[in-house]
Formats: C-alpha cells, structure tokens, sequence
C-alpha cells in the first residue's frame, strides 16, 4: 500500500532502477511497513528548473504516499532515510534530492 513516487530530470546520468530498488528495500524495513505491499516507480520530468535555474537544474523528488496513522516521528526517519539512500546512490551534490510523506485519503483509497 505504501507508494513511492520517484520524479526526476530527464536528463540525469543515474542508475534509475537501482536508486529506485534501493528505495523500496529501504522502505520496506522501516516499522509498520510491509514489503509486499509496497509498490514503487519512477518517472521522467523532461523539463525542470532548480533554484536560479543557472545551474545544472537537475533534481530527484521522492514522495511517498501511506495511509493515515503513522506517527510524525516515523514519518520523519522515513523520509530521512529514504532521502539518505538516495545520497547514497546519487553521491554529486549538483542533484537536488528532496524526499516527502503524504497521507493516502482513506476513505477513498481502493485496492
């Protein structure tokens, strides 16, 4: 149920299907999550603009998106955690890696 989302510029020079298998085994450790519930991909932004868009302008988003009942706390050292592996993975500091948690709806969530 836990979805990780990874946006990334076109362009970059990073092994893709690695950062993103290192992210869902990542994840897949992490209290209250199960591996078999997870499903993760990736997807290609052709066009991106970083800061004063006078550098390299490329970036890695991660979101993850979880149901409700998670604390702020775990919440926390996921994205922590998830934005470190992606470091890890991608070690040039010219590529902007943020990471953010979001809460599924619930109520209209189907699976």
């Amino acid at each position: 149920m836990p979805h990780i989302i990874v946006e990334y510029s076109e362009h970059l020079s990073v092994d893709i299907p690695k950062l993103l298998e290192d992210l869902h085994y990542d994840l897949s450790e992490k209290e209250t999550i199960n591996i078999h519930t997870i499903k993760s991909r990736a997807i290609p932004v052709k066009y991106t603009i970083v800061g004063d868009g006078k550098d390299a302008d490329l970036m890695i988003h991660i979101t993850v998106r979880m149901l409700p009942g998670r604390s702020d706390d775990l919440k926390k050292s996921i994205a922590q955690s998830l934005h470190e592996t992606a470091r890890k993975a991608v070690p040039d500091d010219r590529i902007n890696i943020s990471v953010e948690i979001q809460e599924l709806h619930a109520e209209s969530y189907v699976q």
